[in-house]
């Protein structure tokens, strides 16, 4: 469960982040280097650009101007004390992203606070419904008259006097509060529930539950009905949201369409690091690829994918001017996507690949190792999977073997002479993309100058799309020819390949190796080459510019009233039909559910419903929600106990209640960086409150020009923490804002505005909020451990043994379209593997967390991690698997199901069992059996030399462009057997070993049997 405040990042999405850390020359720089060494600067220092400065004006400006109605009489007056939260508004959601985006994060936030609102004045008629009209009205003529007295003795007015009275608990009534806390605290359990499950509705979550504690520690004392308690909060909220939408308006405005092409230029310039990786593994001169760099890139990838197809989502209710419109962009999504996918497919070849050689190097055999059961005892005493180590004993020495190297090391010298042409020309290509999209962005199109640029543009474009046509041509050819130079060997003078016995140590691998290195860059070139030709057409069929209606409303308008639409661009035949693809989607989604099986009933009636009841309240999001009530309760008590009611009231306890509820979270890993996160953002925003009211107001009671001044500054420091900071930083960098700006609000306040129960100013409001900051935590804190603290890795765990489930059915995805060319699940293949690899990257900062928790689960960061590592790999190599399969020939389907067995029901057996053993395994905690039918790659290695076919029959068949598909298919069925032995050794690697089968002689169990019939 992601925390709070961390989920507006993905609410706001600003589209910054799609080129976080690529904008600067010296991060391509370090990444061409590809050495280990550290950065040199933060990745936050790399936004001095044109895009992410104007984002940073735009939010500044806002936030400025929401601190500046702190500092102006008539505006604080007329908002109230409470001014300063519209700032706080500005800070938890920023202008940053697309204005749709924004206003419908701003939506979540009204509807929350008018949600609570309105439930609140239903909770207070109820709750002075409960007593009676003639109770009610003796106590009002009680506080009228003390109100009287004490207005004599101290010289205040009645109106003064009546109010402290009220906030000291004078018209407290038992049963008026507990109306109040029961109708309350169900309505605050819902919304925690809602916002635990869908993370979409966090802040509707949060506002909801501040506006339901005013109700609930400010309505119980009140006289009357009091309609308006919440204006106080409510009015300075709506007032950041108008802020806000007046800066995206006001300070450099753009459409979904230019946010579209500011992600997808950000895409591009991450696509060119597969390349320079590539470029810097074949190079002799380089230090070796660093995985964690790799992975890195990976993940920016798929973030930058996500960001763009938001921007996609929202293009049909979008109104821009320029030369395309919404659906010509949405027909680069298929393109884009495949050339994301080709990119994502080469990052994972190279961190598979690197990968693959520390667990070979790792491996614990010697040699002359033999791969039987009798030497384990001798050779792995005691180790943890030391079965199916010995079983891949044999085959992992060959592998290791100097012949090995050798075959590899030739296939690299013959890739190294290749790529001199492809890659440059794929990183030029991308570069001309990139210009191109740049010009769509920038208003090229408005002035005839520019116009010629335009062309200029285009132009270069084509030449750049010839030129890659021309190196891929030469490439293939040059790069096959090549390797059948170098294993001229393997054939026999009719050219047919010789028999080897040994597969680990074939020769042939190596030109295996070399195909499946050439079909990755022929991937990238071929996907560069559509996107490219779609993108060139796009140009030549939109030539002026034009202002685009929504398209939702302009087809609407279109059907009602028989008009046409937007003429389509002729000759786009090579662009795939909407229609097709969501039929093909269709066909697909139902495919996969009977992949996943069908369930039967096993309980009815009644018992069923109560075990389904019992799992809705005592499941993770249920306990949350019980804790987020009996938190409430605990932090609300004082505020409706006379004897505490005005002390509750004068220490601004409420912000003490809000503390604890926005800090408590699901999970105790979340919780425990949470908290320290928002300590460290109270410690430091206060320190730059004081500095603002000080430098600002010296000893005086604050000074509005000299606030102004200083705030601006120190406003734009925390503008720029809150929007490039690391997404982890999140929560303190909101925190210290809100703190901040708290400090200075409540400060001016108390100089400007006579009321009761103010702080104070300066430092005395500062130790009063550190105060009310560590109370809440405490409670929290003590509500989250006891009974027993919700553990983050029994969640992760089993989000990966779920995600196990998936990629099983995915498998049989494989197997059920396997050899059946009518199947249309090759267009929407990748979209599959990317909704996984989404899934899993979602778990990185969670892992990377756990060490702050305690928990009683056998898993620990690094054995998840792992885990999901490995879940990654076998997550791509099925959706490779998945789109050859219904794009390879029918002829070389058959062939590799006969080598690799593939479609035989022992091996799938033995694969499925493997996979649903280590799925309950990771659910349980429970240690899998000793022996297992792994290594599943020793038993495919089995299986092909059992076989009567080669890999291969003749010489020319490896000029064959789908012989590379092929060998693409066989690399990524071996890399899915690897990585699932890979996965069991992990897995009991943490959990161990059960069922051991002993190897000791019978006599020990005979004499053990005899002494305990004589016992």
């Amino acid at each position: 469960m992601p925390t709070p405040l961390h989920v507006l990042s993905d609410i706001e999405t600003p589209l910054h982040a799609a080129v976080d850390a690529v904008e600067s020359p010296g991060f391509v720089m370090n990444l061409t280097k590809v050495t280990k060494g550290k950065r040199r600067l933060p990745s936050w220092l790399d936004h001095f650009n044109s895009q992410d400065l104007k984002v940073l004006f735009r939010c500044w400006a806002a936030a400025w101007v929401a601190a500046l109605l702190m500092f102006i009489g008539p505006t604080l007056h007329t908002i109230g004390t409470e001014t300063f939260f519209t700032c706080i508004v500005l800070f938890i959601l920023p202008p940053s992203g697309i204005l749709l985006i924004f206003i419908l994060g701003d939506l979540t936030l009204l509807i929350g606070m008018n949600l609570a609102w309105a439930w609140g004045v239903i909770v207070m008629k109820a709750a002075l419904a409960a007593r009676s009209a003639s109770e009610t009205q003796a106590r009002i003529n009680a506080l009228q008259q003390q109100a009287s007295i004490q207005a004599n003795a101290s010289g205040q007015s009645i109106a003064s006097e009546t109010h402290v009275l009220v906030t000291n608990g004078f018209m407290l009534d038992a049963q008026v509060t507990v109306v109040f806390f029961v109708l309350i605290c169900l309505f605050i359990y819902l919304m925690a529930r809602l916002g635990a499950t869908n993370p979409k509705f966090v802040l509707l979550q949060i506002y909801a539950i501040i506006i339901s504690d005013l109700f609930l520690t400010l309505g119980p004392s009140q006289p009357s009905f009091y309609g308006t308690l919440p204006i106080s909060l409510i009015k300075p909220a709506a007032i950041g949201v108008g802020l806000g939408v007046a800066a995206f308006i006001l300070f450099f405005p753009q459409s979904t369409t230019h946010a579209f092409f500011t992600a997808f230029e950000g895409l591009l310039k991450l696509g060119k690091q597969p390349l320079i990786f590539t470029m810097s593994s074949l190079d002799i001169n380089s230090e070796e690829l660093d995985v964690r760099v790799l992975q890195k890139v990976t993940t920016k990838l798929v973030a930058a994918h996500k960001t763009m197809e938001l921007a996609i989502a929202f293009l049909p209710l979008d109104c821009s001017i320029g030369r395309w419109n919404a659906d010509d962009i949405k027909s680069l999504r298929y393109p884009i996507r495949q050339t994301m996918m080709s990119s994502l497919s080469l990052l994972e070849y190279h961190t598979s690949r690197l990968v693959g050689q520390k667990r070979l190097k790792d491996f614990p055999v010697t040699p002359g190792v033999e791969s039987t059961l009798d030497h384990t005892t001798e050779q792995l005493p005691g180790k943890i999977g030391r079965f199916q180590l010995m079983q891949s004993a044999q085959f992992v020495q060959a592998l290791r073997s100097p012949e090995s190297e050798a075959i590899r090391s030739e296939a690299v010298e013959v890739l190294r002479q290749s790529i001199t042409d492809i890659l440059p020309a794929c990183l030029d290509a991308i570069t001309a993309i990139s210009e191109c999209i740049r010009a769509q962005m920038s208003g090229g199109w408005i002035s005839r100058s520019l116009d010629e640029e335009y062309d200029r543009l285009l132009s270069r474009c084509q030449t750049s799309l010839e030129a890659l046509k021309s190196a891929r041509a030469a490439f293939m050819t040059e790069t096959t020819e090549r390797l059948l130079q170098i294993h001229a060997d393997l054939f026999d003078e009719t050219g047919n390949l010789q028999y080897f016995s040994n597969i680990a140590i074939h020769p042939f691998r190596g030109v295996m190796f070399g195909m499946v290195f050439e079909t990755q860059i022929l991937l990238v070139t071929d996907a560069l080459v559509k996107l490219m030709e779609r993108i060139i057409q796009l140009c030549h069929g939109r030539t002026r510019a034009k202002f685009w209606f929504p398209s939702g409303i302009r087809y609407a308008a279109a059907w009602a009233f028989n008009g046409n639409v937007a003429a389509p661009i002729p000759n786009q035949s090579n662009v795939v039909d909407p229609s097709i693809v969501d039929e093909a989607a269709k066909e697909s989604q139902k495919r996969l559910r009977i992949s996943r099986g069908y369930g039967v009933k096993r309980r009815s009636g009644l018992a069923r419903y109560i075990i389904a009841t019992k799992q809705w309240l005592f499941n993770p999001h249920g306990l949350y929600a019980l804790r987020m009530v009996i938190l409430t309760v605990a932090l609300a008590i004082p505020a409706v106990i006379p004897s505490s009611a005005g002390f509750y009231y004068r220490e601004k306890g409420i912000w003490g209640l809000i503390m604890g509820q926005t800090t408590l979270l699901v999970y105790m890993a979340d919780f425990t960086f949470s908290m320290i996160s928002r300590t460290i953002g109270t410690v430091v925003g206060g320190v730059l409150g004081l500095l603002i009211w000080y430098v600002g107001s010296a000893n005086g009671p604050g000074n509005t020009y000299g606030l102004a001044a200083i705030s601006a500054a120190v406003l734009a420091f925390l503008m720029w923490g809150r929007l490039f900071f690391n997404p982890g930083l999140l929560q303190a960098t909101v925190m210290g804002a809100a703190t901040c700006i708290l400090i200075v609000g409540y400060s001016f306040d108390d100089t400007h505005i006579a009321q009761y129960g103010n702080p104070g100013f300066g430092y005395n409001v500062f130790w009063h909020r550190l105060v009310l900051v560590l109370v809440g935590f405490a409670a929290a804190l003590i509500v989250q451990v006891l009974p027993f603290p919700p553990s983050a890795s029994y969640h992760i765990s089993k989000t990966l043994s779920n995600t196990l489930q998936t990629l099983s059915d995915h498998y049989a995805l494989v197997l059920s379209c396997w050899n059946q060319s009518d199947c249309n699940i090759g267009l929407v293949a990748g979209k599959v593997s990317i909704d996984v690899d989404q899934l899993l990257a979602s778990l990185d900062d969670s892992i990377a967390i756990l060490h702050l928790e305690f928990s009683g689960s056998p898993f620990n960061s690094q054995s998840l991690a792992e885990i999901k590592s490995i879940c990654q790999e076998m997550n791509w190599a099925l959706g490779r698997l998945l789109f050859l399969s219904v794009s390879l020939p029918v002829e070389l389907q058959d062939r590799f199901a006969h080598l690799t067995g593939i479609l035989d029901h022992h091996h799938i057996g033995d694969i499925m069992t493997v996979l649903s053993m280590v799925e309950q395994a990771l659910k349980t905690g429970n240690a899998p059996p000793e022996v297992l039918p792994t290594p599943l790659l020793s038993r495919c290695h089995e299986y092909w030399q059992n076989s009567s076919l080669e890999i291969m029959q003749y010489r020319d068949l490896i000029r064959d462009k789908d012989y590379r598909k092929f060998c693409v298919a066989v690399s990524s069925y071996l890399k899915f057997l690897s990585a699932i032995d890979d996965l069991v050794l992990v897995v009991k690697g943490s959990l161990g070993e059960c069922h051991i089968i002993s190897k000791e002689s019978p006599e020990i169990f005979l004499r053990a049997d005899m002494s305990m019939e004589n016992g």
